[in-house]
């Protein structure tokens, strides 16, 4: 019996108090769970019969409903506290009374003072970094009005620090060759690869014969020519020119794609050229703008860039005239399934690439008719516009600045959050479990399971008392029965 007491002991030493609740509490919400649904929905006649015949059976005592009561507030309290503490807090500050109780001083864990000082400054920088974001836009919109566009030198540096030095983006995988091919008068190659956000980002190279960069620079902003041979847009519109020097636009654009599973997409694209060292360099993305009133039956394309450089070279193939080769960096997420956007991109490129071909042929030889190969076209589209902002021009561009930073600048904080993190929370890609197990252990996962536990003791507390009150009332409708 001692050996039997002695086991017993060193069981309930050892037992983690932790694990017990990690064992129980589950199984309570089930029970909760299902004890208000079961109580909710309508019962068949036959089975109120049945309870009455046999209530000595079924019914469970008061104390019941008190304790299960007890136990959804004790799960409230412990997660109000585990959201506003450390784990091992609680711990920690026993374990210091109790050091102080015995004369050596109130002393918390070295961890967890380690852990709260390491929160408190994750959580000035982040307060620092919001602020230097306001202050550069403030400072954007003090800038001149060529400075002061929707696209920017920053968005100019981030294309060149993905395509000319070749910089390591966190998180993102190797590019991954998609497309070799050889056409009549040019020819094209296709990368990819994933980066952060679960999106997939492309880079191109297209040499074509016979061209200049001036050409293929009209080429890619005539949107009028881009009708006659991209058959995916189905309309454009100038939403607004900025300064012509630069040929700044906003634009809008409606596209329908040949797969059943993507719905019509809108763009509201800026777009603005840079002439550098001999290239020119053509920087879109996708921008808020007030004249683009939202379509609530269209999907509007939220996250999209598309950047190139065209330089003009000699030809490859030894002609003795000019080619041009066109760097490109495009990105656009489809708000679908990234599998599925893949496949879209895929599929479908060979045959955009073939209708480009063609159409770049006629383009240049219709231009040649009215400059030559090297100048620019003062008839080109956005060339010699009138500026013509909105009302709230202004307003927009800083308010723009200021919630949607430039590309290099979210993709700095990204990297400085995963930084601040541990290795195991920044490693790409990461499991669809992992994803979920994440999702839970945040601030916000353990708030909506307080608020699920909140409404479920809401539901117990309104369910015992409307039992309660018809339980009364049947007992003082009875009574006359039983007086007759």
């Amino acid at each position: 019996m001692m050996a039997i007491g002695a086991g017993s002991t060193s069981f309930l030493a050892n037992l983690d108090v932790n694990l017990v609740l990690a064992a129980i509490l589950p199984i309570l919400s089930i029970w909760a769970f299902g004890a208000c649904v079961g109580l909710l929905l309508p019962r068949p006649k036959w089975v109120d019969d049945l309870t009455r015949s046999s209530a000595f059976v079924f019914s469970a005592p008061p104390f019941v409903r008190r304790l299960a009561l007890l136990c959804h507030g004790a799960y409230i309290v412990r997660e109000v506290w585990f959201y506003f503490t450390t784990r091992g807090t609680f711990k920690g500050f026993v374990a210091a009374c109790w050091s102080w109780l015995q004369g050596e001083g109130f002393r918390m864990p070295k961890h967890l003072v380690a852990e709260v000082q390491r929160k408190a400054a994750v959580s000035t920088e982040h307060v620092t970094r919001r602020s230097s974001h306001r202050n550069k836009a403030v400072a954007k919109a003090k800038l001149p009005e060529t400075t002061n566009w929707y696209i920017t030198e920053e968005d100019l540096a981030f294309f060149k620090q993905r395509i000319e030095e070749d910089v390591v983006v966190p998180g993102a995988g190797k590019w991954e060759s998609m497309c070799d091919k050889e056409f009549d008068n040019f020819t094209y190659t296709a990368w990819r690869r994933s980066v952060p956000g679960n999106a997939t980002e492309y880079k191109s190279v297209t040499v074509a014969d016979d061209a200049t960069a001036e050409e293929f620079m009209d080429f890619y902003l005539d949107d009028p020519t881009r009708h006659k041979w991209d058959s995916m847009i189905t309309t454009t519109e100038i939403l607004e020119n900025g300064p012509s020097a630069d040929r700044c636009q906003v634009v809008r654009w409606l596209r329908t794609f040949p797969f059943s599973f993507i719905s019509k997409r809108e763009y509201i694209i800026g777009r603005r050229i840079w002439r550098q060292n001999g290239c020119l360099y053509g920087i879109t993305k996708a921008i808020e703008h007030p004249r683009a009133v939202r379509d609530g039956q269209i999907v509007r394309m939220d996250t999209f860039y598309s950047m190139w450089r065209s330089r003009t070279i000699p030809c490859p193939k030894g002609s003795g005239r000019p080619a041009c080769e066109t760097v490109l960096l495009h990105m656009e997420q489809f708000k679908i399934p990234e599998n599925l956007a893949r496949f879209t991109v895929r599929h479908g490129m060979t045959g955009f690439v073939k209708k480009m071909g063609p159409a770049v042929i006629d383009f240049v030889t219709e231009r040649r008719q009215r400059v030559a190969p090297f100048e620019a076209d003062p008839n080109g589209y956005g060339v010699n516009t009138v500026p013509n902002p909105p009302a709230v021009a202004g307003m927009l561009r800083s308010a723009s600045a200021a919630s949607t930073m430039s590309l290099s600048e979210s993709e700095t904080d990204a990297s400085s959050v995963c930084g601040s993190s541990s290795a195991s929370d920044c490693d790409f890609p990461q499991t669809r479990r992992h994803r979920r197990r994440h999702h839970k252990d945040t601030p916000a996962g353990r708030l909506r399971r307080l608020g699920v536990m909140m409404v479920a003791t809401g539901v117990a507390l309104a369910l015992g008392r409307s039992g309660s009150s018809s339980g009364g009332s049947s007992r003082h409708r009875s009574s006359p029965a039983r007086v007759l």
